[in-house]
């Protein structure tokens, strides 16, 4: 049978509720073999980015049973909490769970998860990390480190186990004292740089590799020669007027590349172009003929995505040209989205033209 989210997720219940009976070593081996395949899953596209989140906290929900967090309050007439024993052997497993699941949190499209969400799935990660110890009889990170080795996994990209020993140690500080920040390392590498800098991981959409916000960022490793032979077809006095209208019009509505949504929203409604957010609508957006004549831009509530962002600038530049009576060329239409982005056409064409 193949493997299917669904699939995944009942395995990963079914070890837990067998763990009583069979061991937690059994337990935590076929729940990191499921996990695996659900990483091999995200990686093909079966699962979407929005899906990752629901997928995650399912996979949480189900461990809760083998990692319940600490009571507030430890009540004698309670029975006492059974620990089950682990195998030196099997702490490797049960830490590369973890491994998947932070790759997992830091790879899915988790706009609509709120704070406390995330604060709760970190709570998790430490919990689980509790039980390892616990189990396993581990006394320090010094023994931890040496059990769990800090080699990268290759598994569909490369994942950084030091990266993910760094964020539960900064975690089980936090939970003690409430002050100490969380690093901002990435359990996945980037496609383009290799590094593990920067948690937010980005999917491209033509390519879809996984890269960190710095490589996929619109302003990173331009080339001249590109942008140089895609604009120079665009007369400069034609270029000049587009750009001058583009300063003018984010002056106007105070907007830039990293505005958020409701900014959008404001500016487009008074250029007559109305914003309904869809999820499954195209990423960049598209327009449709809507009441008394107005424009409608059905697009994804997505905040600091770089496609949302040109979908958003696209439904600006169409409407200025409307409203303008110049023709709708394609070709001027990017070259204003890019202008609104901050990318430097203008120094690209003078320095191929030197």
């Amino acid at each position: 049978m193949p493997e299917t989210p669904a699939n995944v997720k009942t395995r990963i219940r079914d070890a837990a509720a067998a763990a009583p009976e069979k061991g937690l070593d059994a337990a935590v081996v076929e729940i990191e073999r499921a996990l695996v395949e659900g990483w091999v899953l995200e990686r093909k596209g079966a699962i979407g980015p929005r899906s990752v989140p629901g997928f995650a906290d399912a996979v949480v929900s189900a461990l809760k049973k083998l990692a319940p967090p600490p009571p507030r309050k430890v009540k004698f007439s309670d029975p006492l909490r059974r620990i089950l024993p682990l195998a030196e052997d099997s702490v490797k497993p049960a830490f590369d769970a973890a491994v998947l699941l932070l790759a997992l949190s830091q790879v899915g499209d988790y706009t609509v998860v709120t704070d406390k969400k995330r604060k709760e799935h970190e709570l998790f990660l430490d919990d689980w990390r509790r039980m390892i110890w616990e189990s396993a009889r581990i006394a320090d990170w010094a023994r931890f480190r040496s059990l769990v080795t800090t080699e990268e996994r290759v598994l569909e990209g490369r994942l950084s186990r030091e990266s993910v020993l760094a964020v539960l140690q900064a975690i089980q500080a936090k939970r003690i004292d409430n002050i100490t920040p969380v690093p901002d390392v990435s359990v996945l590498a980037c496609a383009r740089c290799g590094g593990f800098r920067g948690a937010d991981r980005a999917r491209c959409a033509q390519c879809h590799g996984t890269f960190c916000t710095k490589c996929l960022g619109p302003t990173a490793d331009l080339c001249l020669a590109d942008y140089a032979a895609r604009y120079a077809p665009i007369d400069a006095e034609t270029r000049q007027r587009i750009a001058g209208d583009v300063k003018a019009l984010l002056k106007e509505f105070k907007l830039d590349a990293y505005s958020r949504n409701e900014s959008f929203v404001r500016a487009l409604k008074e250029k007559g172009v109305d914003v309904v957010f869809q999820d499954t609508a195209p990423l960049e957006g598209q327009e449709v003929d809507g009441q008394h004549g107005r424009v409608k831009l059905l697009i994804r509530e997505r905040e600091g995505g770089l496609l949302s962002r040109r979908g958003f600038f696209g439904a600006l530049a169409r409407s200025h040209f409307r409203a303008e009576d110049l023709p709708l060329e394609p070709l001027q239409v990017d070259f204003f989205v890019e202008i609104c982005l901050g990318l430097p056409i203008e120094d690209a064409l003078r320095a191929v033209a030197k």
